[in-house]
C-alpha cells in the first residue's frame, strides 16, 4: 500500500534555515509522531558550508570567506566543505528509520534514484555513484549526506543549475597558494551541472515538478502539500540560534586545539594522518604514549549515524594498546553496542590508518 508523506516546498528561503530546517524536522521526529516529509529549498544568499565532523581550520580558508562577507555554518551532518548558492536545489527527505533500509548505503542508493531519473528526464547522463554522488560523464553533479538521529533518518542533497569552480576553489583549504589554480582546474573538470551539459538548462520549477513526480513513483509514497508544525518551527529557531554561535561552529577545533597544546617529550608521540576512503576521507590526531593511544581527534568528510557519536569513540579508544587485533575487537565492540554505521568505511581499513600512522613515528 502506497504510504503518503508530506511536501514542503519552501523556494527561496533564508540560507541559515536551508541547514536548521531538515536538523529541526528529524529532532522532532524522534520524539513525536510527524510525517515523513520532502522538503524543497534554495538559499536566499550565498554562503559556506563544512561537514558536522570537519576541522575549519584544515577545510576552508576562513580570512577569504571573512573578507567576502559570505557566512560560514556547520551542519548537522556529514560531508565535506561547499560553497552553496541560489544555481542549486536542494531536496532534504526525512523519515523514520525503522520503515527504510537500515544500511546507509542501501538508504543512498534507494533515495537517489528519483534523482539520477530527473537528470535523465532533461538529457544529463546521470548514474548513482556509491557512497553517496551522483556523476555524469565523470563529474559530479550532486552531492548528498545523510545522518541517522534516533528514529529519524535524514538525506540532504542537490540539483546543480550552475556549479560556481572559481568560487570554490577561493573557499577551500590548501597547502600552498600554488595548488589554487590546480583546485580551480580539476574543479572545472571534475564537477558538472545542467548548465555544463544543456545548451538550455530548465528552470527549476520544472526540475523540481518532475522530481516530485518522480520521487513518488520510485519510492512508491503519494506526497501531499503540508506545512510546518508549530513544534517544527520552535525547533528551527532554536537550531538557528545554535548555528550561529561560536561553540557550535568551533566544536571540533576545541578538541584539536587542546591536545595540540600539550607538551610531546620521551615517550610521548603527536602525529597527524589522513587517508580517503570511498565513504570520504579520515583526518587523525593522535597522541601516543608508548604504545598506548594517549589521545585522539577524528574529523573529516565522512558520514556517521549516529551523528555526534565520535566524541564517544574517541574516548573509548584512549588508553588502548596499538595492536591490530585489539583495536578491532575494541572498534567491533563500540559500533555494534552503538549501532555505529559508517558507510564506505570499514573498521579494517580505520585500524590499518591507526598502525600506520603509529608505525610513521617509529621509523
Amino acid at each position: 500500500m502506497t504510504s503518503k508523506w508530506r511536501l514542503i516546498n519552501l523556494g527561496e528561503i533564508e540560507w541559515i534555515d536551508t541547514q536548521a530546517i531538515y536538523h529541526a524536522l528529524a529532532l522532532i521526529q524522534d520524539q513525536h509522531d510527524t510525517p515523513n516529509t520532502l522538503l524543497i529549498n534554495w538559499p536566499n544568499k550565498s554562503f559556506v558550508c563544512v561537514g558536522l565532523h570537519q576541522i575549519i581550520d584544515n577545510s576552508v580558508e576562513k580570512e577569504y570567506i571573512k573578507s567576502q562577507k559570505l557566512p560560514l555554518v556547520r551542519r548537522g551532518c556529514g560531508g565535506g566543505s561547499v560553497f552553496l548558492d541560489s544555481n542549486q536545489v536542494f531536496y532534504q527527505i526525512i523519515c523514520r528509520k525503522e520503515q527504510f533500509s537500515s544500511d546507509l548505503s542501501s538508504f543512498y542508493e534507494f533515495f537517489l534514484s528519483p534523482v539520477v531519473e530527473t537528470y535523465r528526464f532533461f538529457n544529463v547522463p546521470a548514474e548513482y555513484s556509491p557512497i553517496n554522488d551522483i556523476v555524469a560523464q565523470e563529474k559530479k553533479i550532486s552531492g548528498n549526506g545523510a545522518v541517522t538521529y534516533g528514529n529519524s533518518r535524514i538525506l540532504v542533497g542537490n540539483f546543480i543549475f550552475n556549479f560556481p569552480s572559481n568560487e570554490m576553489s577561493k573557499i577551500l583549504k590548501v597547502p600552498d597558494e600554488k595548488f589554487r589554480d590546480k583546485i580551480a582546474k580539476s574543479l572545472k573538470e571534475r564537477m558538472g551541472s545542467f548548465s555544463y551539459f544543456l545548451s538550455k538548462p530548465p528552470s527549476k520549477e520544472e526540475v523540481i515538478q518532475k522530481y516530485i513526480e518522480l520521487f513518488q513513483e520510485k519510492i512508491d509514497v503519494k506526497l501531499e502539500k503540508g506545512k510546518l508544525l508549530k513544534i517544527e518551527k520552535e525547533k528551527i529557531a532554536e537550531l538557528r540560534d545554535l548555528y550561529e554561535q561560536n561553540e557550535w561552529l568551533d566544536y571540533v577545533e576545541h578538541e584539536k586545539k587542546s591536545m595540540i597544546h600539550q607538551k610531546i617529550m620521551g615517550s610521548t608521540y603527536f602525529a597527524f594522518s589522513e587517508r580517503k576512503f570511498q565513504g570520504g576521507l579520515v583526518q587523525l590526531f593522535i597522541h601516543f604514549e608508548r604504545s598506548r593511544i594517549s589521545d585522539l581527534v577524528i574529523s573529516g568528510d565522512f558520514t556517521i549515524s549516529p551523528p555526534l557519536i565520535l566524541s564517544e569513540l574517541q574516548n573509548y579508544l584512549i588508553g588502548q594498546e596499538v595492536v591490530v587485533a585489539t583495536l578491532i575487537n575494541k572498534f567491533k565492540t563500540f559500533f555494534n553496542n552503538k549501532e555505529v554505521d559508517l558507510p564506505g568505511i570499514s573498521i579494517e581499513e580505520l585500524v590499518e590508518l591507526i598502525i600506520d600512522t603509529y608505525k610513521k613515528i617509529k621509523k
